[in-house]
């Protein structure tokens, strides 16, 4: 594999096909960019990884992408999370909020803010993970307990409204990882 198959390979995958319609072929090849690209540094990969998440987690083969997405820098990586979090796909709103937490910065807090809105819970729940970090780390502290204190006054679903309560308790008590 080379550059230019390992790029056209992502480009012609944004999104990859949900689990369930993913060939085979399919996710073998995107593992072996993803392995290529932990060997072969090139920042044009980072829009192409952080748009390439499909429906479900890719066999297992998602969560790894975070190990390639971390070789950058924070400046060179921010932008494309934060437009990453205006895609159309679930899928990949949710995996770009959980690779956000390895960046913590506070430009993060006002998209992270607005994915509580999310209509899909996990996109929702991982927003709340990911500003607990935020604060945990004294970044913005106080407006992530400010947004999440708003947030549970609009939560409906219990799990959510306890992971809140959860999360804000561990921020108050700087107990959260």
């Amino acid at each position: 594999m080379d550059m230019t198959e390992a790029l056209s390979f992502l480009e012609e995958h944004q999104p990859m096909p949900s689990d369930d319609e993913c060939k085979d072929d399919e996710i073998k090849k995107y593992e072996e960019v993803r392995k290529f690209f932990l060997n072969h540094r090139d920042e044009r990969c980072i829009p192409l990884f952080l748009n390439s998440f499909g429906g479900k987690d890719g066999f297992g083969v998602y969560q790894l992408v975070e190990d390639v997405i971390v070789m950058y820098d924070k400046e060179a990586v921010l932008p494309c999370l934060m437009d990453a979090f205006g895609n159309s796909s679930v899928s990949v709103k949710y995996w770009c909020v959980q690779i956000s937490s390895s960046f913590p910065d506070g430009r993060l807090f006002p998209p992270l803010a607005g994915l509580l809105q999310a209509d899909d819970e996990d996109v929702r729940m991982a927003s709340i993970a990911a500003l607990g970090q935020l604060a945990l780390k004294h970044i913005r502290r106080n407006e992530v307990i400010k947004a999440l204190e708003e947030e549970m006054k609009k939560i409906s679903e219990e799990e959510i409204r306890e992971f809140v309560m959860e999360i804000l308790s561990d921020i108050r008590n700087e107990n959260y990882p």
